[in-house]
């Protein structure tokens, strides 16, 4: 299933030229009066190409560095990154003309708050520099390729956020044991300075390839802020099960090892248990996006919502060896670790009634709220751990300490699924009703 994009520009001009590469957008004085350069610009073809995939290539490298930089510099700065992406978007998507000045700007920032962290001789330094000057940099650093995704990718969205996403589990099974190894042998200073390296020669020259695929708006031009899907319930739906997953989803990741160790495992396969699910993760992200570009959204979210919920409450709460651990983390990672990519599904669920939704602003707010979890995640489990199910009499996980954070990893898995409830909201309706209803709330959007 192709995914809509609303009245947006980039489903006006995507006619390809004949070899698949570029396509000449005759402007008139509309585009003539908004974009640089001559009267006739060339665009590269959606969906297809080299310059499509390599922009898309370069997204993954680029997710990959931002995010586990994080695992890098501290946690704080997970919770800094996603609360930090609402106002990132909205930035961006008033100033369009600034975004690729944004992408330098923040990447500047990130550096230097690597750099300035390894100096650092306080927890009020780390908190300056780990925390808010790596969240804000690293916020307007990758959201800008979120809006250029959406123009690049149409008929193949979901696939092309499955993997950009995915550049997240490669690099988390790859960067926790280089900065592990180097922290024992070099201390955390000159791998913070290290890690800056890498993320300019990284990320620096893959800003030519990552480019918007639309033509950049005349300098100093601004977009009125478009919230008008505040008031969709179809988002609201959305978002309740995201949020809800998002409060068991980092449990697993978070515990695997300590559960491991409790059953007397050493510390290299509780270790590697981590590495599988991130592993698995890569697969999920993929086949949960590809999958939304040809099945209905809500039923990719109840694939990924009941695969994870029944692996948490069948092969964690009975795995007692480490093979079952392991086909658990494996599970878990392609079912729970591929719940975010149904987020380009239910982008294009959105824009179907809300036609001026952009997606980086939509997706910004959705990974504003699964920060919840990822901040709350720790300190709820810590409660948690307070309760007991039952004796050591119950089989598997559930008769130890363990039990209540299973359960409740479970709960939240299927939680998760809520996003059902938008099939059933319009089961009721025939098409000619839905379409009514998407044609009154479109008229009341351009009435404002």
């Amino acid at each position: 299933m192709a995914l809509p994009n609303g009245s947006r520009t980039s489903n006006n001009i995507n006619n390809s030229g004949a070899d698949g590469e570029t396509s000449p957008l005759l402007r008139g004085e509309t585009q003539s009066a908004s974009v640089h350069d001559s009267e006739a610009t060339y665009i590269p073809s959606p969906d297809h190409g080299k310059a499509a995939w390599l922009f898309l290539a370069g997204c993954f490298v680029i997710e990959g560095l931002v995010w586990e930089g994080v695992a890098a510099v501290g946690t704080t700065t997970t919770g800094v990154l996603y609360f930090l992406s609402p106002a990132a978007v909205l930035a961006l998507q008033r100033w369009p003309s600034h975004r690729v000045l944004m992408t330098a700007l923040g990447l500047g920032m990130v550096v230097l708050s690597l750099v300035a962290a390894s100096f650092a001789t306080s927890v009020t330094d780390l908190l300056f520099t780990q925390g808010a000057m790596y969240g804000i940099g690293g916020a307007f650093l990758y959201n800008p390729f979120v809006f250029y995704l959406d123009e690049w990718f149409i008929e193949r969205k979901g696939l092309a956020f499955g993997i950009l996403w995915a550049g997240t589990g490669i690099s988390g099974t790859l960067v926790p044991l280089i900065m592990e190894w180097g922290l024992e042998n070099y201390g955390f200073r000159i791998m913070l300075r290290f890690w800056a390296v890498v993320m300019f020669a990284g990320i620096a020259p893959l800003m030519y390839v990552t480019r918007p695929r639309l033509p950049t708006p005349k300098e100093g031009t601004t977009r009125p802020l478009y919230l008008g899907f505040f008031r969709n319930p179809t988002f609201w739906i959305f978002q309740a099960g995201n949020v809800l997953e998002g409060f068991g989803y980092f449990m697993p990741s978070i515990y695997l090892p300590s559960y491991g160790s409790s059953l007397g495992f050493p510390p290299l396969p509780c270790t590697l248990a981590v590495s599988i699910l991130n592993c698995a993760s890569v697969i999920g992200t993929i086949l949960i996006g590809s999958l939304t570009d040809f099945l209905h959204i809500t039923t990719v979210i109840l694939i990924s919502a009941l695969g994870s919920a029944l692996s948490a409450f069948v092969l964690w709460g009975l795995a007692t060896s480490k093979p079952v651990l392991y086909l658990f983390a494996l599970v878990y990672g392609v079912f729970a670790g591929g719940y975010a990519a149904t987020w380009a599904g239910c982008l294009g669920e959105v824009q179907r009634d809300s036609r001026d939704a952009e997606a980086g602003v939509v997706l910004g707010m959705m990974a504003a709220t699964r920060g919840i979890g990822a901040v709350v995640s720790g300190p709820l489990s810590e409660v948690l751990f307070k309760f007991r199910l039952g004796d050591a009499s119950l089989a598997g996980a559930y008769g130890t300490e363990y039990g209540v954070v299973i359960l409740f990893t479970g709960i939240t898995a299927v939680l998760g699924g809520l996003g059902a409830i938008e099939r059933v909201r319009i089961w009721g309706m025939d098409d000619g009703e839905v379409e009514s209803i998407r044609q009154i709330r479109w008229t009341h959007e351009d009435m404002r």
